[in-house]
């Protein structure tokens, strides 16, 4: 397939990795306590892009949940090995991906280590061929663009001739911020009423929910 565009960039979480109802699970459980469970979980899906301080500062001000600085770093820290210990990939991401004829790279608001161990156990390391850019190589995280700016410098292309596929707000705001395309994946937005609105308001070019469907949005894309 030809594509207008010489770089792949993927966000991690929810669009290589399924890893949204073992975050969401850990959350709930660690906040049960402060809230109702349902309206927690409603608020807390359309968020699980964020970073844990982000999050934090969303619970003060809507829900009047207030983590100091400690506890959050700690249940960032719980959520990531949760994760750490096993998430599946989205199914047919690997078959979806990897035949594209583009250089590829991650741009992820996990930390590396997490994201190159879920990587590895599904084969998906090698795809990206090492290309994966997190907060914690001295970039700012999603919502702000510093980690797709990176990925495209990784990739010896500009932003504007970079694709991105993103599952959350944040990391839509973050790739148009950088100058690239994107579009949406709400596959792993489980029982997420809105999602695919909330992407497209954000700024992605279209969305699509299953991984087969992306060679025909590609090739929508590709045709102008």
């Amino acid at each position: 397939m030809s594509l207008p565009y010489q770089g792949l960039i993927c966000d991690c979480d929810g669009v290589l990795l399924d890893s949204e109802a073992v975050a969401l699970s850990t959350l709930l459980a660690a906040l049960a306590h402060r809230h109702e469970r349902e309206a927690l979980a409603a608020f807390l899906r359309p968020r699980l892009g964020m970073t844990i301080f982000d999050i934090g500062a969303e619970l003060s001000r809507e829900l009047d949940i207030r983590l100091d600085q400690p506890t959050l770093a700690a249940l960032g820290r719980e959520v990531e090995a949760r994760c750490a210990e096993g998430v599946p990939a989205v199914p047919g991401v690997f078959e979806a991906i990897a035949t594209l004829p583009v250089p590829r790279a991650v741009a992820s608001n996990s930390s590396r280590e997490r994201v190159e161990a879920g990587l590895r156990q599904h084969g998906l390391w090698d795809v990206f061929g090492g290309h994966v850019h997190t907060p914690d190589t001295h970039h700012k995280p999603k919502p702000a663009p510093d980690l797709y700016l990176a990925a495209a410098r990784g990739l010896a292309c500009a932003p504007q001739q970079c694709l991105v596929i993103e599952d959350s707000v944040a990391g839509v705001t973050a790739a148009v911020a950088a100058g690239c395309t994107v579009l949406g994946f709400t596959g792993t937005r489980h029982d997420e009423a809105g999602a695919a609105q909330r992407l497209l308001a954000a700024g992605a070019r279209a969305v699509f929910d299953q991984m087969n469907q992306l060679p025909a949005r590609l090739a929508v894309l590709a045709a102008g």
